[in-house]
């Protein structure tokens, strides 16, 4: 009888590679790593059943929003309103189609794919018929789908559209809109639910003991001289979470390819950053937005808008643009590249404010999208002929370009060579802290 070559309660931190046995965890008790902090198991009270709930909770609440008006618009006495559904028609009777299919899928496709994987799978933990392979497979897709889910920043991009519209016209907020505000935070809820360690751990169970190496009981005077996986030669599974013998290549948990460190990390985060900071010019000399308002034509681009938004007293609305547009592509362009030379030509700061400022660029990065949906919604909104229409501008594109090759940038780079480089000072400080 062959058995899987892996052990579910000794785990390896994915920014740091420290290596970790984990403790008998209760409801509502998290494990992080003893040296960066990284927060490695998650388990919430009564998981299965709250995940369960949650999950077809929202998607209720999206059928709500998707069957009912989102948004009234009136102006002069003419008048519109709009379902979730014509933000993507209208952009598809433009043909926008690139800009359609980004729309879906942030808003319908991912959203939905996510939410049944995530119910079905719960609902699996009981029914041993299901094939492994599929659990494989969607948990698979869970994990791959989760960064890509901005159904937040779209409602924030609603918000600021209207702010910009008030002025112009009459707005009418439609029954639709505040299912999809609830929708928004189920959704939300059923993410902050999801533990992929604990997802795997119910779905796949665990591996037996004799078969990996004898590993040493961390405690925190583990601090002193860290013991990575890398050093004890084994490799964590970034999909899982399970540790294997380094003579692996694939793990035998959830069969997701598996290196020590990510294969060419650097020279394919340099490469995206490199595409992102072409296209982040012409989406910032184009214009972002074309507003026709009686026959005259208003090209408007990122800055144009936080100047015009600025004049007009919405300095909040105008802030937050300027920050999400502006400043967040700018700052995480400048952070990865900084972290890629760090991994270079490291210098003696700590390797946990170089692993605080990875999160931080990780997090903020999709925000960049809430121009994108600001300019789809008033796409679908505004469109009353030569009185008044809205269309995408030619830097639509090339910024959204700048928001997906900043994401993929900060996901292929691999934190744990930041601590390669910085081994012996780790230790050195390590020692301080114990003095």
């Amino acid at each position: 009888m062959s058995y899987p070559l892996f052990y579910d309660s000794v785990t390896a931190c994915d920014e740091c590679d420290l290596l970790h046995r984990i403790p008998l965890l209760k409801g509502g008790e998290r494990f992080k790593c003893i040296r960066c902090g990284h927060v490695l198991l998650s388990v919430h009270e009564h998981a299965k059943g709250r995940v369960f709930g949650t999950g077809c909770s929202s998607l209720l609440m999206l059928a709500f929003a998707l069957a009912f008006p989102f948004l009234g618009f009136s102006s002069s006495g003419a008048e519109r309103s709009i379902t979730l559904f014509n933000i993507v028609s209208v952009l598809i009777n433009q043909d926008y189609l690139i800009l359609s299919a980004i729309i879906s899928l942030a808003l319908f496709v991912f959203p939905i794919a996510y939410l049944l994987a995530v119910i079905f799978l719960v609902w699996s933990f009981g029914n041993h018929h299901v094939s492994m392979a599929i659990k494989r497979y969607l948990i698979r897709w869970v994990i791959v789908i989760q960064p890509w889910l901005m159904v937040d920043v779209f409602l924030v991009g609603t918000l600021v559209a209207l702010v910009k519209m008030d002025s112009l016209a009459d707005i009418e907020l439609g029954l639709s809109f505040w299912a999809f505000c609830a929708y928004v935070l189920l959704l939300l809820k059923t993410i902050s639910l999801v533990d992929r360690r604990w997802f795997w751990n119910q779905l796949a169970g665990h591996g037996p003991d004799h078969l990996i190496v004898k590993l040493p009981v961390l405690e925190k005077s583990a601090l002193v001289k860290p013991i990575t996986a890398k050093q004890q030669k084994l490799i964590g599974c970034h999909f899982c979470g399970a540790t294997l013998l380094g003579t692996e290549f694939h793990c035998s948990r959830c069969g997701h390819s598996i290196h020590s460190r990510r294969p060419h990390s650097l020279m394919g985060t340099i490469a995206f950053l490199i595409a992102s900071v072409i296209m982040f010019i012409p989406a910032n000399i184009f214009p972002i937005m074309q507003t026709t308002f009686l026959g005259g034509n208003e090209p408007s681009t990122i800055m144009g808008g936080v100047l015009l938004l600025w004049s007009l007293g919405s300095y909040p609305v105008a802030l937050v643009i300027f920050l999400a547009s502006v400043v967040i592509p700018l700052v995480k362009m400048l952070s990865l590249g900084w972290l890629c030379w760090q991994c270079y030509y490291p210098t003696e700061r700590e390797a946990m404010q170089k692993i605080r400022l990875y999160r931080i660029t990780e997090l903020v990065g999709r925000w960049s999208m809430i121009d994108i949906f600001v300019v789809a919604v008033l796409t679908g909104l505004v469109q009353m002929g030569e009185l008044m229409s809205i269309l995408p501008g030619a830097a639509v594109l090339s910024f959204t370009s700048v928001i997906i090759l900043t994401m993929l940038a900060a996901m292929t780079f691999d934190p744990r060579l930041l601590w390669d480089k910085n081994e012996g000072s780790v230790v050195s400080s390590s020692q301080e802290k114990k003095e």
